[in-house]
């Protein structure tokens, strides 16, 4: 139950702060923040970088295709008795990914609002993403180094 809460937290607090970036004027962006971010904001109508943004359709149905089996991938990990580890990456795979299909489907767009704008390399400062993307990556990682320490 807790994993279940933890990726329930992770999907209200990204989706508050999409609601806050999306209530503020267009003018109010770029915002200069610590640590080489930048907060912005952009609708991003494909996947990674706005790959097949021009077929919006094609995009919410591969999407929630994804997201029904690694759905019940995640609730039946977490209904297993022990690994943690296992159990917090599907946590974090979850939350990510069910903040970014519902903004999929109710706005026809995933809002985006961190910039590494800071980062030594151009590939990554051109990368816009939001918490959920964040932990999205973070469960992924969690999952391969699990992968290279398990029998």
């Amino acid at each position: 139950m807790a994993y279940l809460l933890l990726a329930a937290l992770i999907f209200l607090a990204d989706f508050f702060v999409k609601s806050q970036i999306e209530a503020r004027k267009p003018s109010d962006f770029p915002v200069e923040l610590s640590h080489g971010l930048k907060l912005e904001r952009h609708h991003n109508r494909g996947f990674f970088l706005n790959r097949l943004e021009e077929k919006p359709r094609l995009v919410r149905a591969l999407a929630a295709c994804a997201a029904v089996p690694l759905a019940l991938w995640c609730v039946i990990s977490m209904a297993k008795k022990g690994g943690a580890v296992k159990k917090t990456a599907a946590a974090f795979l979850l939350g990510g990914a069910a903040s970014n299909l519902f903004d999929r489907f109710t706005r026809g767009y995933v809002v985006d609002y961190l910039r590494l704008s800071g980062a030594g390399i151009k590939k990554i400062r051109n990368i816009i993403f939001n918490i959920a993307d964040f932990f999205l990556f973070l469960g992924a990682a969690l999952l391969a180094v699990r992968s290279l320490f398990s029998k």
